[in-house]
């Protein structure tokens, strides 16, 4: 008769969880980074789209976190989503319908071990493209370790990064 053991069986068994937990392990890691560079595009994305819509349609135009119905919050939290808007009167909220260009929900896993947070609440394209205000930094972390950052210069123009070296999160 041809057959298995009991101990062939169990070492196949040993074998296989070892390899599987294994496996997990690199396998959740790998996914970490994709999320991470996924929520890079996405903000780098809406953010040069919002600067282009400044400079085609001679516009103020706001990205920050919020949703478009309630504008922009009060935080920098940009991991539960954010929103890009026509802003002609600077009150920080599309007023109609036709002022909202995007809203963007935040990439799976931004409200688990997924942060994005930036250094001002909110970002304003100028008719020329130039923001206003200061440099904006949107840092991406997961968990405690920064995964890269979006950069927003004072003339609009959008560049992300990520670390050489293992960083903790500025936030």
């Amino acid at each position: 008769m041809r057959g298995l053991t009991l101990v062939e069986l169990m070492t196949t068994l040993a074998l296989l969880t070892l390899l599987c937990t294994f496996g997990m392990t690199a396998f959740a890691d790998v996914l970490d980074r994709y999320r991470v560079r996924t929520a890079l595009h996405l903000v780098s994305a809406d953010l040069a789209m919002a600067r282009n819509a400044a400079i085609t349609r001679r516009s103020p135009i706001v990205a920050c976190p919020g949703r478009a119905l309630d504008g922009c919050r009060s935080d920098a939290d940009w991991g539960k989503g954010w929103i890009v808007f026509l802003d002609p009167d600077g009150n920080r909220r599309p007023d109609t319908a036709m002022e909202l260009l995007r809203e963007a929900d935040a990439p799976s896993g931004a409200t688990g071990s997924l942060r994005l947070a930036s250094t001002r609440p909110f970002v304003r394209y100028q008719r020329d493209g130039r923001s206003a205000g200061t440099n904006l930094t949107v840092n991406v972390c997961r968990a405690d370790r920064l995964g890269g950052q979006v950069v927003v210069n004072n003339l609009g123009r959008i560049r992300s990064s990520r670390p050489a070296t293992d960083r903790p999160c500025p936030f």
